[in-house]
C-alpha cells in the first residue's frame, strides 16, 4: 500500500473516532439536561403578547379591545344588523313583531337617556316612525324598514372615532384592594389590564369584577365607573 493512501485512511479513522466520542459525550450530558423537546410556539404567539396597548379599536375581532362607547352609541349598537334584516320575513307577523320589540326597547332606552342628557331627537323621531310602520295593519314595506334602520346605523357608525390617542386613566378612588376608574373615550378592558397588571391578557379579572355593569360583549360605556381589583 502506498504511503499517501495510508495517511488518508488514518485521517478518516481519526475523524470517525472523534465524531463517535462527541456523540457519546452529548448523550451523556443530555441526562443532566433532561428530555429535550422542540416546541413550535408560533400558533400561540397571539396569546402571549406583552406589548403596550394604547387606545382601542372599533373594528377588531377581540371583544376586550373594543372601544368605550358613548351612552347613545351603546344603545344604537343594539339595532338589528343587516344580516338579521335580510333573514326577516316582514310578511310574517311574529318576525315583524320581533323587530318591533327590538326597536321599542331601543327607543325606551333612548328616552331614559334623554332625561339625563340631550339624546339625538332626530334618531328618536326616526325610531318612532319605524315602529309606527311595523304597527300598521297594512302590509309592511320591508324596504322602508331596512333602509330606515340602516340610515340610523350608518349615522351611529360615523359618530365613532378610530383614534388611538388616549388620556391618562381617570382614577376616582384607590384603596389597597381596588382602584375605581371612570371610563373615557378610546379605552378598553385591555387598556386597564395593561395599565394596572402590566399584562393585557388579564382583562378577564376586570370583567369578572364588573359583571353587573359589563355585558357579554365586554362593551364599556364612557362615564361608567369600574372597579379594578388589585389583589
Amino acid at each position: 500500500m502506498k504511503k499517501g493512501s495510508q495517511i488518508k485512511q488514518f485521517v478518516l479513522l481519526t475523524s470517525f473516532t472523534f465524531l463517535a466520542l462527541s456523540a457519546k459525550t452529548m448523550a451523556d450530558n443530555s441526562n443532566d439536561l433532561g428530555e429535550i423537546k422542540i416546541i413550535d410556539e408560533s400558533a400561540k404567539s397571539t396569546l402571549f403578547q406583552r406589548e403596550k396597548i394604547v387606545g382601542c379599536t372599533d373594528y377588531g375581532t377581540k371583544k376586550e379591545l373594543s372601544c368605550a362607547k358613548a351612552p347613545k352609541d351603546a344603545i344604537l349598537s343594539k339595532l338589528p344588523t343587516s344580516q338579521q334584516l335580510s333573514k326577516t320575513d316582514f310578511d310574517d307577523e311574529e318576525e315583524k313583531e320581533g323587530i318591533k320589540t327590538q326597536l321599542s326597547s331601543i327607543l325606551n332606552e333612548l328616552n331614559e337617556l334623554r332625561k339625563e342628557q340631550k339624546a339625538d331627537r332626530a334618531t328618536i323621531k326616526q325610531l318612532r316612525s319605524l315602529i309606527s310602520l311595523l304597527s300598521d295593519k297594512k302590509p309592511t314595506s320591508s324596504s322602508k324598514i331596512k333602509s330606515g334602520i340602516q340610515k340610523i346605523a350608518k349615522k351611529q357608525s360615523k359618530s365613532r372615532t378610530a383614534t388611538i390617542i388616549r388620556k391618562k386613566i381617570r382614577e376616582i378612588s384607590r384603596t389597597e384592594t381596588e382602584v375605581v376608574v371612570e371610563v373615557q373615550q378610546n379605552e378598553s378592558l385591555s387598556t386597564y389590564a395593561q395599565a394596572f397588571y402590566d399584562d393585557n391578557t388579564k382583562y378577564y379579572k376586570i370583567y369578572k369584577a364588573n359583571r353587573d355593569k359589563i355585558n357579554k360583549n365586554m362593551q364599556i360605556i364612557i362615564g361608567q365607573q369600574l372597579s379594578i381589583p388589585l389583589n
